[in-house]
């Protein structure tokens, strides 16, 4: 059967998804450890959350977050300036009677609002991050380098996710992935986090699209929104605040030329030159996106003497491509396919 565009990205779905086995791992352990910590009384409850709550981590899976809900009458004791260091040092104890060989902050420099854990045998670590209820769906999350405890609305995050994945009948989340993957493909956006990524796929995807559509419309509206502040999903934090003036404007012109590939792929495609879009998508998103097949040598020449050339250098029969790829022809450009932490010492939620 022939391959397709919508074929191909029903692939590159495939090849992002984490392992089941792997998430069912990680969840095992998040219980056992929730289970563990209210045994002992230090928590009241726990919630993952990032991009594993969310449902948009690639694979491999390097780390869990772990917010540890402590018990109201606790913040009296833990409300000062030592309380985060202390609530994560309470933590170890119960850690350590099930996993003796369990280590606490080894590898890169640990965070200040979570305990980095180390488990025998498993290939991600753990992060368990001391918080407080607080106002409304907020909590109050401890930082032991800071010395404070700070507002998030990580909840508030995960509701919206949650909220727009179904409001775009379950493809928001795969669309994420994938935009991320294009994003990890250009090694100039090392710098873009996946919150960032997420983010402005929140702001574009409204509603439910193909993913190749959707793909479009994200890199169109990164182009521009990276000029500026870029708030996270629930509206409140610029997630694109520490760039310096140099990454910024490489984000701008790396996205710009991801949407102008973007774009020349759908125009392919609707030109009937499925093989040459799927070169491009190629392009776009690396090995974990499905290549083109090769053209025949007699297919080549077809295409060289009465078409023109894709970005990627491929020979098309259409006019589609923004080199023309025989002497004398005119250059064309395809058009886009779319028309257009404050310190806070109050007490919390009781």
């Amino acid at each position: 059967m022939a391959r397709t565009v919508d074929s191909s990205f029903t692939k590159l779905d495939e090849n992002l998804n984490l392992d089941p086995f792997v998430r069912l791992k990680a969840q095992n352990i998040h219980n056992t450890i929730r289970d563990d910590l209210a045994k002992a009384g230090l928590i009241a409850g726990s919630f993952l959350q990032g991009s594993i709550a969310r449902k948009t981590m690639l694979k491999p899976l390097k780390d869990i977050d772990i917010v540890c809900l402590l018990p109201l009458h606790m913040w009296e004791q833990l409300r000062g300036p030592d309380g985060p260091g202390k609530a994560m040092k309470s933590f170890k104890a119960p850690i350590l009677e099930r996993w003796p060989g369990a280590q606490f902050d080894v590898g890169d420099e640990p965070a200040g609002k979570a305990l980095r854990v180390t488990l025998p045998d498993v290939d991600f670590t753990i992060d368990l991050v001391p918080a407080f209820d607080y106002e409304g769906d907020y909590v109050l999350i401890g930082d032991r380098f800071e010395r404070t405890w700070e507002p998030s609305n990580t909840r508030i995050q995960l509701k919206r996710v949650s909220d727009r994945t179904k409001a775009t009948g379950g493809r928001f989340v795969h669309q994420v992935r994938e935009a991320k993957e294009l994003t990890k493909h250009h090694d100039e956006l090392e710098f873009v986090t996946g919150i960032v990524v997420e983010s402005l796929a929140y702001a574009a995807i409204t509603h439910q699209l193909p993913d190749k559509v959707a793909i479009a419309l994200i890199l169109d509206h990164a182009k521009e929104a990276v000029k500026g502040p870029v708030l996270e999903p629930a509206g409140e934090d610029d997630v694109s605040a520490k760039w310096t003036y140099e990454e910024r404007q490489t984000a701008i012109r790396v996205y710009a030329q991801a949407s102008k590939k973007a774009a020349e792929a759908l125009a392919f495609e609707r030109a009937g030159d499925m093989y040459a879009a799927i070169d491009v998508w190629h392009s776009l998103f690396g090995d974990s996106f499905p290549a083109a097949p090769h053209r025949s040598v007699q297919n080549t020449l077809t295409a060289l003497a009465a078409g023109s050339l894709s970005t990627t250098g491929r020979p098309s029969t259409t006019q589609v491509g923004q080199q023309a790829s025989a002497p004398g022809r005119s250059w064309s450009t395809s058009r886009h396919p779319m028309t257009s932490g404050a310190t806070v010492f109050g007490n919390p939620r009781a």
